[in-house]
């Protein structure tokens, strides 16, 4: 994606558009969103023909912005300093850290609640680490209610990945808010890749074919992420003209812990969906090549904000 394209567009009245206000090979006078502020096409893009028009509208709820609203450039994002994972999985390797999101389970077969690292105790020669965690909480359920004694599941999300392990609840604290305290945490496993099912989502995306044959890469098109995980996605086009095994450039955003993440990728083509006979639903099951480490941590962090 170009420079004019990857900027964060700032809060503007967007007005809603019709089939009619979106003009067909030329131009546009003004950038396009989504209803909650996704960018689709940036200011002096081109809507190809009528199919993607048509696609535009079919899976979006296409607005403009005001036309006083300037884009900005996004700040560039901090660099990734977390080094190669240690062998011994502990509090202080796995990356675990204050405000740190966590996927909490009490009994067998219970819920998953959501919860928050908010500090840890100091080690002494007769007491190990405790974790002190915000009340798990589930939208539309009351506070998860625990006792010291018990034993809960825990999916936490540190800086290098996503690990699992198990803790008592050593303390049940009322003052001066509601929180936990719990013990050292025992056997740390990471979690593996197949833990991350794909994920539902309506994600728009800008994707260009790569054509090796080519010196320079073609306008890119709008898709749709019907699905994704931190190592590929299912995402619907208005026409599917890669075949299996080309590569796409793909660029789209998401928003994990009030940070916005910006993804430039290349992925393969593994599947294809030819468009049915109303020439809807046509698309590509994508393998992410070249997803960064730390963009698949955002990703994952992402899915675990969703579930939990």
């Amino acid at each position: 994606m170009s420079e004019e394209e990857s900027v964060t567009l700032t809060q503007a009245s967007p007005v809603r558009l019709s089939l009619a206000d979106v003009p067909i090979g030329e131009p546009l006078a003004w950038p396009i969103v989504a209803a909650d502020g996704a960018l689709l096409f940036n200011a002096g893009a081109v809507v190809a023909g009528v199919p993607e028009r048509a696609f535009l509208f079919a899976h979006f709820e296409p607005h403009r912005l005001d036309d006083s609203i300037e884009p900005v450039a996004p700040e560039p994002p901090p660099a990734d300093s977390s080094s190669a994972s240690a062998e011994l999985l502990t509090l202080d390797t796995i990356g675990l850290t204050i405000g740190a999101r966590l996927g909490l389970r009490g009994p067998a077969g219970s819920a998953t609640y959501s919860a928050r690292v908010i500090g840890f105790s100091t080690p002494g020669s007769h007491r190990t680490r405790a974790v002190f965690i915000t009340q798990p909480v589930m939208a539309g359920h009351g506070p998860l209610a625990l006792s010291q004694g018990e034993r809960v599941e825990i999916v936490a999300l540190g800086t290098r990945a996503v690990f699992q392990f198990a803790c008592t609840v050593n303390a049940v604290c009322r003052e001066p808010f509601s929180y936990l305290v719990l013990s050292e945490p025992g056997a740390i496993r990471r979690l593996r890749a197949r833990k991350f099912v794909r994920m539902s989502t309506r994600l728009p995306a800008r994707f260009s074919v790569i054509d090796p044959a080519q010196s320079h890469e073609p306008a890119s098109q709008l898709g749709l992420i019907r699905d994704i995980s931190p190592f590929g996605m299912s995402l619907a086009v208005t026409e599917a003209h890669a075949k299996l095994g080309d590569r796409l450039r793909l660029t789209f955003r998401f928003n994990t812990d009030d940070t916005d993440v910006d993804i430039d990728c290349h992925a393969i083509v593994r599947h294809l969906h030819d468009a049915d006979a109303h020439g809807r639903n046509a698309g590509y099951g994508l393998e992410f090549e070249t997803l960064e480490p730390s963009q698949r941590i955002a990703l994952k962090s992402f899915m675990a904000e969703q579930v939990y």
